[in-house]
């Protein structure tokens, strides 16, 4: 029985609750494992399941979140972003630890709406927020500028984005034009040859292929030139440079997007391109947020360091030495695209080497603090709000996948992302954001749901045979 109960609430918990599978369909694959003899797995009983097991999920937050309000300042980085179904919803994230403070249905994305939220939020929790990324939305800039007196820095995906818009479908169209009349040209060419043409024709034709294909040629040199300026944009803004190692301040942050946003400039107007939207111009606007990010990361780290009692030299090997090893080994587990992974291995392999010859390594290598202090110090160095967009898009999946979000399943599974899922090093975001072990959700739901209902008894009847004559009594 009790390995029943966790298979009948493990299904209805992973798949009715987190991936929005519906109970009709989960009480066909319970009668598909004949549990329908043993218990009571009909759709109306799985809804009645699937609501209380969703109704403990906001009472096991409301136990162990309550405990963790207003007990320390907590220091976070923002990410905010609004997503759309029938009605907006409004994300505040934790970019370090990922942990979700509301995710709430709302009328409007005003400044006014954003800051009562996020308010409450601070309020409850003590929070102590640094920096928000965000879109440049005027109501998000306002937000971090005159709500919290912080920072709002543009999110690299997004400005990156302005570019894409400029040049990917410009390119895409000029490569399938070219290609039709490729095709076209090619068509036309194996009919003469079919019918015996004249030859200064044939030749004509062939000519043009050629041209054509020369072409094709410039136009693929143009778009690996944009991929190109892409990848540098994202290799430059990093606070270590990835070919030396060494410290990387704003000003070569500008310097280094400055160029970049001058070589797209050469190439689109070499290709012709089209931006009567200012797009590029929009990206040169947010080179000097961007690039702040750099000077806030260093002025955190010495700030850190003072509460501790070491030397210049023991600083020293701190950011210059460990810290480079400690970034680029977590960047290089984060990155998914494979030109820009390289990038990453190679300067996390020249950080190992650097070290391994120093001569501080064998001293100070041992101590936990640095690898905590470490480990710290990365995880607020957010440059995208990407976790808030892989959130909206897994919300935007289940939405359309099913019924819409009814505000209790919302926040079951905002409840799930927090003290449910975890990274490859096997913590959840309650655990990074708090820094304490909690229960484990799944199991504190099941130790509290009734027992499993019984399955359906039928009275036994017979249909009347009426073939068969009745005797008659004496």
């Amino acid at each position: 029985m009790a390995w029943l109960k966790l298979l009948v609430f493990g299904t209805i918990f992973h798949f009715g609750i987190r991936h929005g599978v519906g109970a009709d369909m989960i009480s066909d694959f319970f009668q598909l494992l004949r549990l329908e003899k043993h218990v009571g797995v009909s759709a109306p009983s799985i809804k009645v399941m699937r609501k209380k097991i969703e109704k403990l999920i906001i009472e096991f937050q409301e136990i162990h979140q309550s405990s963790e309000m207003s007990v320390k300042p907590l220091k976070i980085v923002g990410g905010v972003d609004e997503t759309f179904f029938e009605e907006m919803i409004l994300v505040l994230m934790d970019l370090s630890s990922g942990y979700i403070f509301f995710e709430e249905a709302s009328d409007n994305r005003t400044y006014k709406t954003w800051f009562e939220k996020t308010n409450t939020v601070v309020k409850n929790f003590n929070l102590d927020i640094q920096y928000f990324v965000s879109d440049r939305a005027k109501a998000l800039i306002k937000l971090s500028e005159t709500g919290f007196n912080c920072p709002s820095i543009p999110d690299l995906f997004h400005a990156e984005y302005e570019i894409v818009k400029t040049f990917g479908s410009a390119f895409g169209k000029k490569i399938s034009v070219l290609k039709k009349k490729t095709d076209k040209a090619l068509l036309a060419l194996a009919l003469l040859k079919e019918v015996a043409g004249n030859v200064n024709k044939i030749s004509a034709q062939k000519a043009l292929i050629q041209k054509l294909k020369h072409e094709q040629m410039h136009i693929a040199e143009g778009k690996k030139s944009y991929h190109t300026a892409l990848h540098d944009i994202s290799k430059a803004v990093h606070p270590f440079d990835m070919k030396t190692n060494s410290v990387k301040s704003s000003t070569d942050l500008k310097e280094n997007l400055s160029e970049n946003l001058a070589n797209l400039s050469l190439l689109r107007a070499k290709y012709c391109i089209n931006d009567k939207n200012d797009r590029l111009g929009k990206f040169g606007r947010q080179i000097e947020d961007i690039a702040w990010l750099i000077d806030y990361w260093w002025l955190l780290a010495d700030e850190s360091l003072a509460q501790y009692e070491i030397d210049e030299k023991c600083k020293a090997w701190l950011l210059e030495i460990f810290l480079p090893y400690v970034y680029w080994e977590k960047q290089t587990s984060k990155t998914k695209n494979p030109d820009l992974k390289k990038e990453c291995t190679s300067a996390l392999s020249l950080a190992r080497i650097q070290l391994e010859e120093d001569l501080s390594t064998p001293i100070q290598i041992g101590n936990k603090t640095w690898q905590l202090w470490a480990e710290w110090m990365v995880s607020n160095f957010q440059r995208t709000s990407s976790a808030v967009e892989g959130r909206n898009g897994y919300l935007s999946q289940r939405h359309h996948n099913g019924r819409g979000l009814l505000p209790e399943r919302l926040k079951a599974l905002t409840i799930i992302h927090n003290f449910t899922l975890k990274r490859f090093d096997g913590t959840t975001a309650a655990n990074r954001l708090f820094g304490k072990e909690f229960p484990d959700l799944f199991e504190w739901v099941v130790h509290r749901m009734d027992d499993l209902p019984l399955p359906r008894q039928y009275k036994n009847t017979t249909s009347n045979n009426y073939l068969k004559l009745q005797t008659v009594p004496a």
